[in-house]
């Protein structure tokens, strides 16, 4: 037991570094993540990376950060004026002058379709740009090598860990003097390197790695994972049961599971012992003909409205699903779904809004927020569907 208790101290002793590290420095607090998400290639990144590179962008310092892509990219093209544009023949970032072209193709989470890249450069060629003249850059995440096999000898595979965390450091740099756009600068550089694995956190899970390699640590971890599991078991489980109490009353919600016919306790362990082939659970309830409402679980909790069938769906129930007054996250011919404000992760777990359903007043708080939110949609859809 005395070694348990020494083990966790150094647990906290790395934690509390990395907290005062964080108090420090604001990590978590990005105003790019909080008005977009982390990984939105066209609104955030796109965008933001178009207007660090325009000449005329708002930031008033002309080729300043232009210059430092192109060093960092090692493409050598004359110094002339350069026109930057978006969405250009539906090229994420163009970048154009008399005689050169640069094409940036942004991909994130997702990779190039359709050929693409190559009827880029072939649109380039018919503007009257040489070839020699014409760059394509692949931007990911690590590096990737595009799909489509026809560019490969044209392309210049860059990323976000490497080339944009490099150009991003030096833009910060050479605009120390400036805070505005230093500490914009720096946002987009703390968002870059948590999305690459390079943030702050990391350095964290690298010090309880080098901790769990001591002595006789590693044994120790092992022996109450399963105790762990069984925690978050407990937690994920009495979540539920909170939220159907909250509901049954108004609504009568019921258990599903797209896996099996098994009950909630047998799944939610399932989904902490199974690697693969977990299906998505939760509950729904049928609000209307044709229309459900479900609360469902992947690796996040989130929750909407369903059309069973599209095509049978009527006007008055379409309508009524339109304007409901809430904040979506996703939309589309049969689904309306949102996370809830404060996001609960049951499969990473690591996160403080989780850990805040093992204060009994705060997980009741913060359940009653949701089922207080379902139950209005669900009201206000009724209501709706009857008045169109």
């Amino acid at each position: 037991m005395h070694d348990l208790e020494v083990f966790f101290k150094k647990i906290e002793s790395i934690e509390d570094k990395y907290n005062e590290l964080n108090r420090k420095n604001a990590y978590d607090f990005n105003l790019f993540t909080l008005m977009l998400k982390a990984g939105d290639e066209v609104n955030l990144h796109s965008k933001f990376i178009a207007e660090l590179l325009n000449p005329k962008g708002s930031h008033h310092q002309g080729r300043k950060f232009l210059d430092l892509f192109l060093e960092e990219i090692r493409v050598k093209v004359p110094r002339c004026g350069v026109d930057v544009f978006r969405e250009k023949y539906n090229i994420d970032i163009l970048l154009k002058s008399s005689d050169y072209a640069i094409i940036v193709e942004n991909k994130i989470y997702t990779q190039d379709h359709s050929s693409q890249l190559s009827r880029y450069l072939e649109k380039m060629e018919v503007e009257g740009y040489k070839q020699s003249n014409i760059y394509l850059l692949y931007l990911t995440l690590f590096g990737q090598k595009p799909t489509e096999a026809k560019v490969k000898d044209r392309v210049i595979t860059i990323s976000y860990k490497n080339e944009i965390c490099s150009w991003i450091e030096r833009s910060i740099q050479a605009v120390a003097d400036i805070p505005v756009l230093h500490g914009t600068l720096l946002q987009y550089l703390y968002l870059i390197q948590s999305l690459t694995n390079q943030s702050y956190h990391k350095g964290f899970l690298m010090e309880i790695k080098e901790l769990l390699l001591e002595n006789d640590n590693l044994k120790r971890a092992i022996e109450i994972e399963e105790a762990v599991v069984e925690a978050k078991i407990e937690v994920q489980f009495n979540f539920w049961q909170m939220l159907l109490s909250n509901l049954f009353p108004h609504y009568a919600f019921i258990f599903y599971n797209t896996n099996s016919n098994q009950g909630l306790k047998k799944t939610v362990r399932r989904y902490y012992s199974l690697q693969k082939n977990i299906k998505d659970y939760g509950i729904m309830y049928q609000v209307d003909e044709q229309v459900i409402f479900f609360v469902e679980l992947r690796n996040n909790i989130y929750y909407g409205f369903e059309i069973i069938d599209e095509n049978n769906i009527s006007s008055r129930q379409k309508e009524a699903l339109d304007s409901l007054d809430i904040a979506w996250n996703e939309t589309s011919n049969s689904v309306y779904w949102r996370y809830p404000d404060k996001r609960l992760n049951f499969k990473k777990f690591n996160h403080q809004n989780i850990f805040d359903l093992l204060d009994s007043e705060q997980k009741r708080k913060d359940i009653k927020k949701i089922s207080d939110e379902i139950i209005t949609l669900i009201s206000n859809y009724k209501q709706g569907a009857k008045s169109v």
